[in-house]
């Protein structure tokens, strides 16, 4: 998606104008009465999003429209499944914009009631081959494994390849975010704790002595600052089994493609997050205690692989 679309996409959003054609209002005309552009606006702005194939244009007269499957991501907020990257991409824009003033103070934009549920369906939508290569990645780490501990999972979309592969699963993250995967999780072989992975990692059975196998986390660490990332790492060291792994994905600073303009976004969206130099993982691994540690790339994965082991003894 390049500027001219998720900038376009912010105005119908902004305007009302997205609203009203994907739910009552069909013609420029009728979008035009219920919002407060201009006919001539609505029109050129429901022909774009129709080249885009946001819209299709029906009627005998043409001039109605309706919304695509493209558009059902903004329709679909109960469902992360089906929101797809777009409402995201339009939810970082306006990060962008108000990059600014987050400069000047520090202080990350507030966020709209519908961004954790936006957030879930961009990351549900990552690329299945790249979800795959992560996890045989992290189970190359430690191939006896049982045990998975999947560390700011998300939607889920990693845990299920791990119990697809037969291991015992469970999926930590914030509260609001657990609310959302018990909707459309319940069916699956996965464990949901509510947590934050900052402050302690949970046990991986019902007795307090067990412990993980594998730890993985997937694209967080550059949300978490350089005190939190330091803190998560040295959790997993203590909710790993002796020869557990910890196994992260994430772009390194230095080695994946445009990994500082991403430590920028990541900025701009909560004030807080950046990417890593190898050199820094490395360091924080070491320090709690890690052996063995790599930072490495994988084919078909953007972003780099580091993990290290808890020594046996």
């Amino acid at each position: 998606m390049d500027y001219r679309e998720a900038l376009l996409l912010r105005a119908a959003r902004e305007t009302g104008l997205l609203d009203a054609v994907t739910t009552d209002a069909g013609t420029p005309a009728e979008v035009a009465e219920s919002t407060d552009v201009t006919e001539r606006a609505a029109r050129i702005v429901l022909d774009a999003l129709a080249e885009l194939g946001y819209l299709a244009v029906v009627g005998d007269e043409q001039d109605r429209y309706e919304p695509t499957n493209e558009a059902l991501g903004f329709l679909a907020t109960a469902d992360v499944r089906s929101i797809g990257s777009a409402p995201l991409t339009i939810d970082s824009v306006e990060f962008w914009l108000q990059l600014p003033e987050t400069m000047r103070t520090g202080e990350p934009p507030e966020l709209h009631d519908d961004w954790t549920e936006h957030y879930m369906g961009g990351m549900a939508d990552r690329d299945a081959a790249g979800v795959r290569a992560s996890v045989t990645a992290a189970v190359h780490r430690n191939p006896d494994a049982e045990r998975v501990l999947d560390a700011g999972g998300g939607p889920g979309t990693v845990a299920k390849e791990f119990a697809r592969r037969g291991f015992d699963v469970t999926l930590l993250d914030r509260p609001d975010v657990i609310e959302i995967d018990r909707r459309f999780l319940e069916h699956e072989p996965i464990e949901l704790v509510a947590g934050d992975v900052t402050e302690g990692l949970p046990t991986a059975g019902n007795s307090d002595g067990d412990r993980f196998d594998i730890v993985f986390c997937s694209r967080v660490a550059h949300a978490l600052g350089r005190a939190g990332t330091r803190e998560f790492v040295a959790n997993a060291y203590d909710a790993l089994n002796p020869g557990g792994a910890l196994v992260l994905t994430d772009f390194v600073r230095g080695r994946a493609d445009e990994a500082a303009l991403f430590g920028a976004h990541v900025f701009a969206m909560n004030g807080e997050g950046e990417t890593y130099t190898e050199a820094q993982f490395t360091d924080w691994l070491t320090d709690a205690g890690f052996e063995d540690v790599e930072v490495r790339d994988v084919p078909g994965v953007p972003d780099q692989v580091i993990a290290g082991r808890r020594p046996v003894n």
